[in-house]
């Protein structure tokens, strides 16, 4: 006999509580403005592919390795951010990037209600894993694993024993996260081990989720470069660069990394008075080795503890009733929430914030065409604003890696053989930091200063 359908009340009723904090999410990073420097590298690939009705795969935008072969994994995610720039600017940047943190506030919210858990326990869980998570919220393809990762996460955990249709959802959605972002890696490792779990604990039953596994690895080989995606996701692995912020390990002393310690001894205490699964253990250990190979994956651990973290705290902490919301507080609370967040878009910045880049030496570079030697953070910045100078280095480092990077790195320090390096790169002009080794040793060496900062942050010098 066919289950019931679901009264239309009743699914409302569930759906207000994700969709508020899901709309408050929105307003907060709608009204936040573009900073990332990798943003502006991925909105001019994007924006080449979409002018040229091809994928972009060799190097345009460097004079160090100009012709390069190129991986264009994340096609979809860069055209997806290149035409809300092209349909609004960036005010339409800001409404996607909001639009995809409202989504993983959804989902993330769905998993911390897993077994009815109140949302006085859930909401401080919530709001906790999206400050973590705060320090990727920068407008790069990322942005849709972070939607993505809750939303499978849900997916999987709902499903009953055996087939079931919500598998036949699996295949397409890897179909398309491949072509947005490399972190369909990690949720393929994901479903790989909800069907380990699934064959070991039930058996026969589980081979419908095992087959689904295997019909996902099969999709994402649709990407047109899958094998050079993974390659540069083991590399972050494997090799990670240090150097930058976000490759770092966790930091506890960090807003960030105090919020992922936390959950961290919640998940080990709240086991030891209340026991876990096997899949908690398969889940959560693996995350958290990821987490501790750099600070930008701490999220992951952290959205997925959520769905374990409610139901045991609700065991562990009786309910007062006074404290649960009643259905007709909800729903009014809900539709004011999602109301406003429809209006905020109207308000989403229309500039970047341009405070940590060299805006005003844009025009003294337009006057020369030489190789320019630019600081790491500003080559994005200068691919968008100054496509006629091509960049010596920028947030693209895996193009870089094995030469170009260790001697920009070697330059700027003043490590041996730093003059040679000068003469091998043909450097005409530099952009960098007033207190960087380098530009202070030039300086002595006579090249001419062309233009600086008056609160100095940049200097831009050139050969005598």
């Amino acid at each position: 006999m066919a289950a019931a359908p679901r009264p239309l009340g009743a699914t409302l009723s569930a759906s207000a509580y994700p969709l508020a904090v899901a709309s408050a999410v929105f307003i907060i990073a709608v009204g936040l403005p573009s900073t990332d420097s990798d943003t502006y590298w991925q909105l001019a690939m994007g924006r080449w592919m979409l002018d040229h009705h091809a994928f972009l795969r060799q190097d345009i935008f460097s004079s160090t390795v100009a012709g390069a072969h190129f991986g264009v994994g994340e096609w979809l995610g860069q055209i997806s951010f290149a035409g809300s720039f092209a349909a609004a600017g960036w005010a339409g940047v800001a409404v996607l990037r909001a639009t995809l943190l409202a989504a993983a506030a959804f989902f993330v919210v769905r998993l911390a209600r897993r077994g009815g858990t109140p949302w006085w326990i859930s909401l401080p869980l919530v709001v906790a894993a999206l400050l973590v998570s705060k320090i990727t919220w920068t407008d790069r393809p990322q942005l849709f694993t972070l939607a993505l990762f809750p939303a499978l996460l849900g997916l999987l955990l709902s499903l009953p024993t055996g087939f079931s249709r919500r598998l036949l959802i699996l295949p397409p959605l890897f179909l398309v996260w491949t072509n947005l972002h490399g972190g369909y890696l990690l949720g393929l490792a994901i479903v790989a081990i909800f069907a380990v779990e699934a064959v070991l604990t039930r058996g026969r039953r589980g081979v419908p989720l095992a087959l689904t596994a295997i019909a996902c690895v099969a999709v994402t080989f649709l990407n047109p470069a899958p094998l050079e995606l993974a390659g540069a996701a083991r590399e972050d692995f494997l090799n990670p660069p240090r150097f930058l912020t976000e490759f770092l390990p966790p930091d506890v002393v960090t807003p960030a990394g105090a919020l992922f310690a936390a959950f961290v001894l919640l998940v080990i205490g709240s086991a030891l008075l209340r026991g876990g699964s096997l899949l908690e253990a398969m889940l959560l250990a693996p995350l958290l080795y990821l987490a501790f190979t750099a600070q930008r994956q701490m999220l992951f651990f952290c959205f997925a503890a959520t769905a374990f973290l409610g139901a045991r705290l609700s065991g562990l902490v009786r309910s007062p009733r006074a404290f649960e919301l009643p259905v007709p507080v909800r729903l009014p609370v809900a539709t004011v929430l999602v109301i406003a967040a429809l209006a905020s878009a109207l308000a989403a910045p229309t500039r970047p914030d341009e405070h940590a880049y060299p805006a005003a030496a844009l025009d003294t570079l337009r006057q020369d065409s030489g190789i320019l030697l630019n600081e790491y953070d500003w080559g994005g910045y200068l691919i968008f604003n100054l496509p006629e100078r091509p960049v010596f280095i920028d947030g693209r480092y895996v193009p870089y890696l094995g030469g170009v990077l260790a001697d920009y790195r070697a330059l700027v320090g003043l490590r041996p053989g730093w003059r040679d390096l000068l003469d091998k790169y043909k450097v005409s002009e530099l952009l960098l930091r007033p207190d960087r080794p380098l530009a202070v040793a030039l300086r002595e060496d006579g090249w001419r200063v062309r233009s600086s900062d008056a609160d100095g942050r940049w200097i831009v010098l050139s050969r005598p």
